[in-house]
């Protein structure tokens, strides 16, 4: 099944993405997503107390971790094509798996990665704050935004700034948790983050995602801790 999944992902990347992909790379896919050992941190800020407190900690990573009790877990992915702008994309689960919702957000921007990758956290917690929720993990497989989001960098950059917004945005809740994860455990987000044709503007789905991302969401629940 791990085989089928890695085919599937590589055969979107070359119709959705032109980049040609290699057999030998398929398989190898397919052998780090079952055997992946890359270590993970993790940090909780609370927001009810200015976003102030903060826990880390490495853990080894292997399947798809569902959300703690009492709390969602917001996955979020961007994805920037040359010429057509940026897209993010989240997807909210609860601690049973099951999907609340997922967001794509298409803009004519042109950002850089990190920028946008910010972008697509600020996107799903301010979809979080409109439906009222309080406990969220958020986890994104850039690491350059956690660690800011961590570490609450500021700054005169617009990443920066963005970061800043995020924190502020942070504040809204009861409690925050930032987590790093691996692209292998960030699949239904990065799917909604890349879907064709190109989302323009927002789409919410309430009721069921895009065929590709649900097929992301399945391989989760194979892979779940």
């Amino acid at each position: 099944m791990v085989g089928c999944w890695a085919i599937w992902e590589h055969r979107n990347k070359v119709i959705f993405d032109n980049i040609s992909v290699e057999p030998e790379l398929v398989v190898k896919r397919a052998r780090d997503v079952i055997n992946v050992g890359v270590g993970d941190s993790e940090g909780e800020v609370r927001g009810t107390t200015g976003a102030g407190r903060s826990k880390g900690g490495d853990r080894e990573e292997g399947g798809w971790k569902v959300a703690r009790s009492g709390y969602v877990k917001i996955n979020v992915d961007a994805g920037t094509k040359e010429g057509e702008g940026v897209t993010t994309g989240v997807v909210c689960r609860d601690s049973n798996v099951d999907v609340m919702w997922g967001v794509s957000t298409g803009r004519e921007q042109q950002w850089e990665v990190p920028v946008a990758e910010a972008c697509a956290v600020l996107d799903g917690l301010e979809e979080a704050v409109h439906r009222g929720i309080q406990n969220v993990e958020v986890e994104s497989d850039c690491l350059q935004v956690i660690e800011a989001l961590k570490d609450r960098k500021t700054g005169r950059s617009g990443f920066a700034l963005l970061i800043e917004d995020i924190l502020d945005c942070s504040t809204k809740f009861q409690s925050v948790i930032w987590s790093h994860v691996s692209r292998n455990n960030n699949c239904v987000a990065h799917a909604l983050a890349h879907c064709f044709p190109r989302i323009s503007g927002k789409v919410v789905w309430d009721d069921g995602l895009p065929s590709s991302a649900n097929s992301a969401v399945r391989f989760d629940k194979l892979l779940i801790e």
